[in-house]
């Protein structure tokens, strides 16, 4: 799903069982695309356009906010999560959420959701495992793409290496990134020579 928000970031909804889990909350919240109970609203990185509208799905649903271990203080900072920088707001989520590292598991109805730590966008950044489907934020993009490194906890050589790590993933893999088409680790690897 392409949020209305002007940098059209993607959310993502997935299900399994009677249970589901929201992608990045850059939508407003919408009861009749939600299949089951909402478990989870989880948080690939902490920058203002992937939790545009994590306090409605929060309120509406009380479902369990997930971020990365080194990413949950740039939530509530304005500076780290760019709101202050791109709308001059002091915005952020203040609520709770709870924390996951690298090699953590989250389960979901028949199926578990496994978490990758890939700092270099943020220094916080997570992908979500899911079967065979990742969703990497703002990590890589469709057509060989990665995410920016200059902004706030940003870093050039964690973001080659977490790279580095998405492209080893099996080929079959489909990427979901939080900008822009769906892409595969193959054709990723096509795109960059890798």
């Amino acid at each position: 799903i392409i949020s209305s928000h002007p940098l059209s970031p993607n959310c993502y909804i997935i299900c399994s069982g009677n249970e589901c889990a929201i992608i990045d909350p850059t939508i407003p919240f919408d009861e009749s695309i939600v299949c089951g109970e909402l478990k989870y609203i989880i948080l690939t990185h902490a920058h203002f356009d992937h939790i545009w509208n994590i306090d409605e799905w929060v309120n509406n649903t009380g479902a369990k906010v997930i971020a990365g271990k080194l990413e949950v203080d740039s939530l509530k900072d304005p500076m780290k999560n760019c709101y202050k920088l791109y709308n001059g707001s002091d915005k952020g989520y203040y609520g709770e959420a709870e924390v996951v590292g690298n090699g953590d598991n989250l389960p979901l109805g028949d199926t578990t959701i496994s978490v990758i730590e890939c700092p270099g966008h943020t220094i916080g950044s997570v992908t979500y495992l899911c079967e065979s489907h990742a969703f990497v934020g703002d990590t890589i993009f469709a057509g060989g793409g990665y995410g920016r490194f200059d902004l706030p906890t940003g870093n050039m050589t964690l973001l080659f290496d977490s790279i580095q790590k998405l492209a080893a993933l099996p080929e079959d893999t489909t990427v979901y990134p939080g900008h822009g088409e769906t892409t595969t680790i193959k054709q990723y690897r096509k795109d960059t020579n890798r």
